[in-house]
């Protein structure tokens, strides 16, 4: 990979040019420059006529960088059931190797980047509402915003080869002129009503959750995730700039996503981190045992403290953060994680939370992090593959991208994935929403069943239905 510094733009295309013909291979050209101040929002809403079905957008939970990409310069999908992880990793590396790069500094999150997200079991039967998305499916956009806190960028990506010329970069650069000027300030988009709310037949993912109790109770697993879903109608086709300014509003601190693929998007607003890596430093989440926020602060805390004691929910946790250290430890160099869990609280739900930190060289690959991660015991279950077995028969669903790992990676090996969950699909007039729980040995169906009521709210709320009916 080549990055030149303080050149113009006429010379880095035309390297870019010659080592297209030298390789006779398509070659990435791509520029990043500073920019004035930019709403994400409106810069996602303003792409949507000459972009829609290729759009992306991502914020983190900590508010410290959010990436809007516009176009697909290059897309990376895989069907590789067991390698899914090492195929994109191979073509990434191979298609960033010979890229030109226009940029003062290798800032993270600029440049070339790949977003997208995996699917949480390539071996289940795929279902029809997923065909959009592979079992890897990942790309790098045409036209890029990154908000961080030091500033915001502009990052333009195109492949360079015998059908691109100069006339090419001209219209791509007078686009993103364009976008830049229209995306100053906030826009509302168009809203949506919600005509019907259907489960996913639920008396028969109770029979389930009670099969794999009885499993449990037998001893051979300690633990295993059931989820399911609920099918959401609209009065009119339903946009993600619609449910994506709505999650923006009532999930700040929440890691917000959204991601199109021709005429399906995948969005949600999840809390919980897989992996983040920025330069050595690593950082992951233990997430798991929750329970409902209190409607006074009194309230609140009672519950709190009743989920910091309970018993059934330390031990889901401790399950988690066991799992996370073992598969980090590889990686990382001084990786380290409080004795006690504390608490993250959300809008509707509170859960039990230990971060993990560690350090790892620069050439540690993310991907290779995201495939021992995942699923964790919080998605999947203890073991990890009978249970992965026993949720293929029991769940009788495709989950899709739902709880697998969604996020982006750069060119200069910094990245984060998260892991999907709270999250829907949406295809037209039609919207499926998805939700999980951890079933153990004394887990109660109609218990697990109101867990997944309260989990399915933050989308349910965000897509505008009624989250008391």
């Amino acid at each position: 990979m080549v990055t030149i510094h303080k050149t113009n733009i006429e010379k880095a295309f035309d390297t870019a040019m010659e080592k297209a013909r030298q390789y006779r291979r398509p070659v990435l050209f791509s520029i990043v420059e500073k920019i004035d101040a930019v709403d994400p929002l409106s810069f996602y809403n303003e792409g949507k006529v000459l972009y829609e079905g290729t759009r992306f957008m991502w914020k983190d939970r900590d508010h410290t960088i959010t990436i809007a990409g516009l176009g697909a310069a290059c897309t990376i999908s895989t069907e590789e059931e067991k390698d899914q992880f090492f195929a994109v990793e191979k073509e990434w590396k191979r298609f960033i190797e010979y890229g030109v790069i226009l940029s003062l500094e290798n800032w993270a999150g600029t440049g070339p980047l790949l977003f997208g997200g995996f699917r949480f079991d390539p071996l289940n039967q795929r279902g029809s509402e997923w065909d959009e998305f592979a079992d890897g499916t990942l790309q790098v956009p045409s036209i890029m915003l990154t908000k961080s806190k030091e500033a915001d960028y502009l990052t333009v990506n195109m492949l360079c080869g015998s059908h691109h010329d100069e006339d090419s970069l001209d219209k791509l650069m007078r686009i993103k002129d364009e976008l830049i000027s229209k995306s100053k300030f906030p826009t509302v988009p168009d809203e949506t009503t919600v005509s019907e709310v259907e489960d996913y037949k639920p008396e028969e993912w109770k029979t389930s959750v009670q099969n794999v109790v009885d499993e449990l109770r037998g001893g051979s697993m300690e633990k295993v995730v059931l989820a399911r879903k609920c099918k959401v109608s609209f009065d009119a086709p339903v946009t993600s700039d619609f449910v994506l300014d709505n999650l923006w509003k009532q999930q700040p601190d929440s890691f917000i996503f959204s991601f199109e693929r021709n005429g399906s998007c995948f969005i949600g607003a999840t809390p919980e981190r897989l992996v983040k890596k920025t330069g050595e430093e690593v950082l992951s989440t233990c997430l798991a045992g929750s329970i409902a926020r209190g409607q006074t602060i009194e309230e609140d805390e009672m519950l709190g403290a009743e989920l910091l004691n309970d018993e059934k929910n330390r031990y889901e946790h401790h399950l988690v953060v066991e799992n996370i250290h073992q598969a980090l430890e590889p990686f990382c160099s001084d990786l380290s994680l409080p004795e006690q869990p504390g608490l993250m609280k959300m809008k509707d739900i509170q859960h039990l939370y230990t971060p993990v930190t560690g350090r790892a060289s620069k050439q540690t690959s993310l991907l290779d992090m995201v495939e021992k991660l995942h699923p964790t015991p919080a998605l999947g279950g203890v073991p990890r593959e009978e249970a992965l077995h026993v949720i293929r028969q029991e769940e009788k669903m495709d989950r899709g991208l739902y709880a697998g790992p969604s996020g982006w990676l750069d060119a200069y090996g910094n990245g984060e994935f998260a892991v999907a969950i709270r999250s829907g699909l949406l295809q037209g007039k039609e919207s499926y929403i998805y939700a999980g729980c951890g079933i153990v040995a004394d887990s109660d169906p109609e218990t697990e069943f109101k867990e997944t009521q309260m989990k399915f709210r933050p989308m349910l709320r965000a897509l505008g239905g009624n989250i008391n009916g």
